[in-house]
């Protein structure tokens, strides 16, 4: 029986906002299992409890224990809400996760259809997470919130290592073709941390990491908050060690198949990040002048 209607999450909302918060205080295991969910909300709502504790790499019960310290009876009671997330943001798209999953864990399949199916199973796995980027509910916001940082800025430092360095090249070309003042913190001759060490308060950072977090981009990110330094984090869940510090944490679930993971939903956002940052530098510029001529004798 529950107590009380505010004794539980009844949205999706509500409850990633709970698991963000009381994520210090969990155990171990149970941090586990909330950024397994938070990473998988899809498979939460589609999946039985045996199958995502397997993925999990934990106990059915554990699931359950879970469950009850976010005020649920059960696991099935907790499930509902990850399935009204889905519900409500793609109807269309539940048999497609579901046989995205299903492939993912059979290789031979994929082999046996060739070149032909993988590219298929990547495609669909792009639609999928396009899908879920558009259906964003707070995605606009941030976005105008970016700009306003960007634009209120003197430099904008873009931080990232690895996979995401790709989406940093192309931001850092992009702002500079928008001449907006920028560096690219590439870590060449192994001066990662120099590079971004004379970023101030009047300057802005645009992180870029996903699993597995890049430490140095981590580190980079959490000592210039130390500093006032604004940060804009383009990363793939509300536990990452970016969005800890971030101003601004734009969160997107990357399309994989298998254990190959694909960079069009983050470059959709960061090409989507750079056009809005045009018009609105466009639009200040503008403004800039106009004071200026109504000055002028």
């Amino acid at each position: 029986m529950r107590k009380s209607k505010a004794a539980y999450p009844e949205t999706y909302d509500q409850l990633e906002r709970a698991i963000i918060e009381r994520f210090p205080s969990l155990s171990k295991r149970l941090q586990q299992i909330a950024s397994h969910a938070l990473d998988n909300p899809s498979e939460l709502a589609l999946d039985t409890i045996a199958q995502v504790s397997q993925r999990a790499g934990v106990q059915p019960s554990s699931l359950i224990r879970f469950a009850k310290v976010f005020g649920f009876s059960g696991y099935s009671d907790m499930q509902r809400v990850f399935r009204m997330r889905v519900t409500d943001a793609m109807p269309d798209y539940k048999e497609r996760l579901r046989s995205l999953n299903g492939a993912a864990g059979a290789p031979s399949e994929e082999a046996e259809g060739g070149a032909s199916a993988l590219l298929d199973q990547f495609v669909e796995a792009d639609i999928v997470g396009l899908r879920r980027l558009q259906q964003h509910k707070r995605m606009g916001r941030l976005l105008d919130r970016a700009y306003e940082l960007i634009t209120d800025s003197e430099i904008v430092y873009v931080v990232a290592h690895r996979r995401s360095f790709p989406i940093a090249c192309y931001l850092a070309y992009a702002l500079s073709q928008m001449n907006v003042r920028n560096v690219l913190v590439d870590g060449v001759g192994g001066m990662f941390m120099q590079q971004v060490g004379h970023a101030t308060n009047r300057d802005v950072i645009i992180a870029i990491s996903s699993k597995a977090y890049s430490p140095d981009v981590a580190q980079v990110v959490g000592e210039a908050k130390r500093r006032g330094v604004k940060i804009i984090a383009m990363t793939d869940s509300p536990l990452s060690p970016l969005a800890e510090h971030a101003d601004v944490s734009m969160e997107v679930q990357q399309a994989s198949v298998g254990m190959f993971r694909s960079l069009a939903v983050t470059m959709t956002l960061a090409v989507t990040l750079i056009v809005g940052l045009g018009r609105a530098v466009e639009a200040k510029r503008g403004h800039g002048n106009g004071r200026k001529s109504k000055r002028s004798p």
